[in-house]
Formats: structure tokens, sequence, C-alpha cells
């Protein structure tokens, strides 16, 4: 969440001048902005479906995208969402490893790049306030190619 300094420039406070801003918290970011990593995963002809969490826990205050999964043609029918969660390695992405993440193992290195893109992208919190408005909160969201499903989710 982003909380811009709310006061115009040089706004008096008692009778004397104020000058600067504080801000603090995720700059929040365009929806449009997050078109591009949006559009490379919804595309790919390899991926069926992807999807995420989103939620305030119970600290008020610090809404978030949570566990991020996508399901590729190569996941079995009866992986779940938990199954394919990218924090823990989806099967069918790879992953990178050694001590900068150098090394790729996996099938095909751009569509993890693409995968991962849109993962920090939806997890860095700039668009938060975009995705809360357009899904809700609590809200367990799933994008197709021919549209986005939500539904209530239960969270921590």
């Amino acid at each position: 969440m982003y909380f811009p300094d709310a006061r115009a420039p040089y706004t008096p406070f008692l009778g004397l001048p104020v000058e600067g801003a504080a801000e603090y918290g995720t700059r929040q970011r365009p929806v449009e902005e997050l078109r591009p990593q949006f559009e490379a995963v919804l595309h790919d002809p390899t991926v069926i479906e992807f999807g995420w969490q989103q939620y305030t826990p119970y600290d008020p205050g610090s809404f978030a995208v949570r566990y991020i999964w996508v399901r590729t043609v190569e996941e079995p029918p009866t992986a779940t969402a938990r199954d394919l969660w990218l924090m823990d390695g989806c099967p069918s992405l790879g992953d990178t490893y050694g001590p900068n993440r150098e090394h790729y193992r996996g099938p095909d290195r751009g569509r993890f790049e693409r995968v991962t893109a849109l993962h920090h992208a939806l997890e860095e919190g700039g668009f938060d306030d975009a995705l809360r408005q357009a899904f809700g909160d609590p809200t367990a969201v799933t994008v197709r190619r021919d549209g986005i499903r939500v539904a209530p989710c239960d969270h921590d």
C-alpha cells in the first residue's frame, strides 16, 4: 500500500511554512504497466491457466498478492493450485540455482522468465490497489484466455 503525502507543497502548519514530502509504502502503479507481463503468460500456448490469492491478513493494512500459481499443459490434471505454487517451484517451469541463481534447469527458460516476471510484478505490491479494486479482498483469482474467475478464498 502506498501513502502519498496529502499536503500541498508549502502548506503552513500553525503559521510556519512546511516544505518537503513524506511518502512510505510501495508506490502504486497503473494497471496498464502490468499488461506486458500479464499478456506474456496469458498468451503462452503451454499455459492453461494461472492465478493467485489476494487478501488482507489479520494485520490490517497489509493487503498483498500471495500463492501465485501456473498450470501448464504438462501438469497432471489432478494437480491443485497448491501443488503449482511458484514459491514451491512449479515442476513444469523448471528452476534456477547457483549463488546468483544464474543456472537454469528445465524445459523452457523463456517461459520460466516470463512467468517469473509476472510473479515479481504481482508480489512486489505496486499493483495492490488496482488488483484489490478489480477483484476484491479476500479473493482467489484464476486467469484463462477466455476470462478471469474470482471466488472467495480462505486465508491465514
